[in-house]
């Protein structure tokens, strides 16, 4: 490590916690503090400042952001790490833009505590080091450059971008980081004017904070370098003074944040994907039985039972909908619960084809299948179960009447393959490389009538992933589909 026996603070209500979290890094050569609660982490971490604040986000007592802004208050440059739950993503990501230096998702491995607590040491490292280089005197920033081969050496090994710029607004110091993160084609010159090969956003930023005015001592700002979230970048512009207090340079830092903001984006998704989903059917079934309790149309039984009828069919496309989005939440949270048994797989497509034999009739289908026997798999039953149900379910909504429905299991080597084709509607290249995102649904002229959530296929390709299996999707649009699973087989596990 670059700082020896870093200095650790770890705030948390849960003592098993604290005292885990001990017992990892104290043999690895750190020194670890601990604080019970909110008011007892905001005591100590402000009465001495650590290398790193390790910080839980939900206290009894006050919140890990307000411990976090009162230690930043007393030490604005304080690394501070945020532990979270699962459900608390989005307090995680505010915290982040507040300050922290990242987050850790409650429960963690030893590693990804080590991974994690390693690159803010660096970090710390760096702005312990960045100090030294604002206190010395008589030496201009350039001629540091070429002076500290140590320093660029550790630098261009920090995953975040760095660049040290002078008064002169010339290049003294950066790593390799900074051209990939900001995607800049034209090579560094150390001693050159630096700010023209730099996005405008940033470009601005380093002046404003090169205009020397009181009390500027750091300005942050998203770069959007692959719009709309497809790479973004977090600067963080900070001047550099001297003994008088005169700015002579600036430090700017450059993190790569894209997770996070995909991790918005989805959720923006979400909630415009919620409002779309369950705004008009609601809107039905309220419609519906509007006309049946006003009896609006007489005594007309009949009609009366078909709008009954209409609204069930629209409350189970809603239960559908609540219960996908409760399994993604339960797989992206970790608390589904699988019970492993020896699970038959000609078994479970036999018995998936009996429940859908009713529309495969309707459809005036032609069924075609081959189901070897002993493909054995070791599996929760009811996930096998939804895979077929899903396979097959698509295979004949999107078919054609009197088209094939082709079902194939087989031993392929050390795995079992599962083969569901159809001679429907098919799709284009472009949907088959979305088809398994959430909430993404082909749309065209014959799938403008086919109800769907758009999250089925991606709750089973995470059920098939979470096997060491994979799925993968041959179409061709007004052709047909053929989806392929391949799971290990028992005797293989």
């Amino acid at each position: 490590m670059l700082i020896k026996n870093p200095k650790i603070l770890v705030v948390d209500d849960e003592y098993g916690l604290r005292d885990g979290i001990k017992r990892i890094l104290e043999p690895e050569g750190f020194a670890v503090e601990t604080a019970e609660n909110g008011r007892e982490g905001i005591e100590k971490g402000t009465g001495f400042e650590f290398d790193v604040y390790l910080l839980d986000l939900k206290m009894p007592d006050i919140d890990g952001i307000d411990v976090l802004a009162r230690i930043r208050k007393k030490y604005p440059e304080a690394i501070c790490v945020i532990m979270t739950g699962h459900g608390s993503i989005d307090s995680a990501v505010e915290a982040t833009k507040s300050g922290a230096y990242a987050y850790l998702t409650k429960p963690f491995m030893p590693d990804d505590l080590m991974v994690n607590l390693t690159r803010a040491v660096e970090r710390r490292w760096y702005i312990l080091e960045a100090n030294r280089l604002k206190e010395e005197q008589n030496r201009r920033l350039l001629e540091i450059a070429y002076e500290q081969t140590r320093l660029k050496t550790i630098i261009h090994t920090i995953a975040d971008g760095i660049l040290i710029i002078n008064e002169d607004r010339e290049l003294v110091l950066y790593n390799r980081p900074v051209a990939t993160l900001l995607e800049i084609k034209k090579p560094f010159m150390i001693g050159n004017a630096v700010l023209p090969l730099l996005p405008e956003e940033l470009q601005e930023m380093i002046v404003e904070v090169m205009k020397d005015t009181a009390g500027v001592k750091s300005l942050q700002q998203e770069l959007i370098i692959t719009p709309p979230a497809e790479k973004v970048m977090m600067s963080n512009t900070t001047p550099i003074k001297n003994e008088q207090d005169k700015t002579i340079g600036v430090v700017v830092v450059i993190r790569d944040i894209t997770k996070l903001k995909k991790v918005e984006l989805i959720k923006n998704q979400f909630v415009n994907m919620v409002a779309h989903e369950l705004k008009a059917p609601i809107a039905a079934i309220i419609g519906y039985l509007d006309i049946v309790t006003n009896k609006t149309l007489g005594d007309n039984d009949e009609q009366y039972q078909k709008y009954l009828n209409r609204s069930m069919n629209r409350a189970g496309a809603l239960r559908d909908l609540v219960n996908d989005l409760l399994n993604i939440s339960r797989m992206e949270t970790g608390t589904v619960r699988k019970e492993i048994i020896t699970v038959d797989l000609k078994a479970i497509a036999e018995e998936i084809l009996e429940f859908f034999e009713n529309e495969i009739k309707l459809q005036q289908l032609h069924v075609q299948s081959n189901l070897e026997k002993n493909c054995l798999v070791a599996a929760d039953q009811e996930e096998i179960r939804r895979i077929f149900t899903n396979l097959i379910s698509n295979a004949i909504k999107y078919n054609r009447p009197e088209g094939l429905l082709d079902i194939q299991v087989q031993k392929s080597g050390n795995h079992a393959q599962i083969k569901i084709s159809d001679t429907g509607i098919g799709m284009k290249p472009e949907e088959t490389e979305r088809l398994f995102q959430e909430f993404f649904r082909a749309k065209n002229k014959f799938t403008r009538n086919i109800a769907g959530t758009g999250l089925g296929l991606s709750i089973i390709k995470r059920i098939i992933e979470s096997y060491s299996g994979e799925i993968t999707v041959d179409s061709e649009f007004d052709k047909g589909t053929t989806f392929t699973v391949t799971l290990p087989l028992l005797e293989n596990i």
